[in-house]
């Protein structure tokens, strides 16, 4: 049985990589395998970004099965000019095994329950261009509005701007 809660920052280490392992098997082709790479290269940092984010903003939420995070969703106020007055996904993630099993769904809708206590009406998420998750956001009732372009690592990548109306 899976347990959808929020994280403590006992769930980093688990946090950090379902995130890299979801990189390397839903990205892979999608983005260059260096930036893919550098999250693994990254995890040992990477896990103590995540336990002070943890303590410092109440942002996250996980789903657990036997004790192991197996997914999670991060979110927080819009980082987009256009959509200020949003809330913001900035990550959703289950590992591909647990795909399929509304996982997904619950994370989102209990990310979406926190960010209306937090008095958001609107949500906004960045889906990377050819991610096969797009089609999961439309279910739910994102609305593609626009494109994102950013730099990372000296590569560049091409999000769609998702809007939902809450």
């Amino acid at each position: 049985m899976c347990l959808i809660r929020k994280a403590t920052p006992k769930d980093a280490l688990g946090i950090s990589i379902v995130n890299t392992y979801t990189w390397k098997t839903t990205y892979f082709g999608l983005m260059p395998d260096i930036l893919i790479d550098s999250r693994i290269d990254a995890l040992k940092s990477r896990v103590e970004k995540c336990k002070s984010d943890i303590k410092q903003n109440d942002n996250f939420i996980v789903a657990v099965v036997d004790d192991t995070v197996i997914g999670f969703c991060m979110y927080g106020p819009s980082r987009n000019e256009d959509y200020k007055a949003s809330g913001e996904i900035y990550a959703l993630y289950v590992l591909k095994g647990y795909q399929g099993e509304n996982i997904g769904k619950r994370l989102f809708i209990a990310g979406k329950n926190e960010l209306i206590d937090r008095g958001y009406s609107s949500i906004i998420i960045n889906c990377l261009k050819g991610n096969p998750s797009l089609g999961f956001y439309e279910y739910m009732g994102g609305k593609i509005v626009g494109e994102q372009h950013d730099c990372a690592n000296g590569q560049n990548l091409s999000e769609d701007i998702l809007y939902f109306e809450i």
